[in-house]
């Protein structure tokens, strides 16, 4: 237990950093888009279904992030009132939700991933790119992200026990 924690902690932490990256790309391609769409008139058929991939890649591989370093929103004005034990006590219902609801989450998506892979899926627009790859990196990071919420649910469980904070 003491060593899978950090591990699961350095995954998200890196996938988080990673997905943090991916802003400058997309920044790049928005920026490109708006110049040739409205200054030199000339569309593209395909920054749009690219930005949309990063932009998904962005949000899925940074929720386990979000979730390590508590930036998911909370009620703070409540759970800033409560003990240590009283807390976690509440974070261990709360964290059993959240694995149970993105437990099946990852296997629904666990699902239409094998089923796009195995068709080798294209979207539907003009341009029609390969999603099969998008929705595997989705598999990815909600995977990572259930394995921090479970990293959650057992430190919330650990002060429960021991009455003190976990280290990370």
């Amino acid at each position: 237990m003491n060593r899978a924690l950090p591990i699961i902690d350095a995954i998200n932490d890196w996938m988080g950093r990673i997905a943090g990256w991916l802003l400058i790309p997309l920044s790049f391609l928005v920026v490109f888009d708006v110049i040739l769409r409205y200054v030199l008139n000339m569309p593209t058929i395909w920054v749009w279904d690219v930005g949309v991939q990063i932009q998904a890649a962005i949000v899925v591989l940074g929720g386990g992030y979000a979730l390590l370093h508590k930036g998911h929103v909370s009620v703070d004005i409540l759970i800033g009132k409560l003990s240590t034990r009283k807390r976690a006590a509440l974070d261990t219902i709360m964290y059993l939700f959240l694995v149970g609801s993105v437990a099946v989450l990852l296997w629904r998506l666990s699902i239409s991933a094998q089923y796009a892979l195995s068709i080798k899926e294209h979207w539907t627009s003009t341009w029609a790119p390969v999603v099969y790859p998008l929705k595997v990196l989705i598999v990815v990071g909600v995977g990572a992200l259930l394995l921090q919420a479970i990293a959650g649910w057992i430190r919330s469980i650990l002060i429960l026990v021991r009455g003190d904070e976990v280290a990370r």
